[in-house]
């Protein structure tokens, strides 16, 4: 992107221009009845965003209150937002955030989120991905609708869509259960910042039989199946 320094009348200078570029499509949605999804990426954000505020999950939802604001002036509301990034933690950041921004503005600000893992990949990894990413926010109670962008055929999106909706569908439903979830959770402090990526801490463990130490700063490790007639002894220490 261009390196430049906007001044604060030039940063007002480059929000009129975009007016005058995005109101007339914002008037015929308006005219003919039809929704619009703002969607900010964290890989195409503008010159302007980029020198003000870095390729940042506040950038983004930055650049999308821009499109909203413009929208409420027009007395436009029928928008859904997202904010999409193929990094799951820069997503999960900016989402929760936008929340936070949306909340700070008022109640008429509450408009539906759409998730999605941008170009998440294929197979595993891209499942794995989306399922960090869409299952953290809705966790959260955070989403309205959801994508799952994989580098397959697309007809392969759906079923892992369905797969990652369905707990949270049915507790849609359980309406006594979720109000009284609700109760409970507003009773438990929460102790991280949700706003930034932090590992949770955890102590460091010695398993002294296989030379392994877990948890504080060590790398994950991840747990494979034994053949029943394998024993710890039989192990060759090096390879593990």
């Amino acid at each position: 992107f261009a390196t430049r320094e906007y001044t604060d009348d030039q940063y007002a200078e480059e929000l009129e221009r975009l007016e005058k570029a995005f109101t007339p499509l914002v008037l015929k949605c308006k005219e003919l009845g039809r929704a619009m999804r703002i969607g900010t990426n964290h890989g195409s954000l503008s010159d302007r965003i980029m020198n003000r505020y870095g390729d940042s999950p506040l950038g983004m939802v930055e650049s999308a209150l821009e499109f909203v604001r413009l929208c409420r002036k027009c007395n436009y509301h029928e928008i859904i937002l997202s904010m999409k990034a193929s990094n799951p933690k820069v997503m999960i950041e900016a989402y929760r955030l936008l929340v936070a921004r949306l909340n700070e503005e008022g109640p008429d600000w509450n408009y539906p989120l759409h998730l999605g893992v941008t170009e998440a990949g294929e197979g595993e990894d891209g499942r794995i991905k989306s399922a960090i990413g869409i299952g953290a926010l809705l966790e959260d109670g955070i989403g309205d609708t959801v994508r799952v962008s994989l580098t397959e055929d697309s007809v392969h999106e759906i079923p892992v869509c369905r797969e990652l909706v369905k707990k949270y569908n049915a507790l849609w439903e359980q309406q006594p259960a979720r109000k009284l979830a609700a109760q409970v959770s507003l009773t438990v402090t929460e102790k991280r910042d949700p706003f930034t990526y932090t590992r949770r801490p955890t102590p460091e463990y010695f398993i002294g039989d296989l030379l392994l130490h877990l948890g504080k700063d060590h790398p994950q490790r991840v747990e494979l199946p034994m053949p029943l007639t394998a024993r710890i002894g039989d192990i060759d220490r090096k390879s593990t």
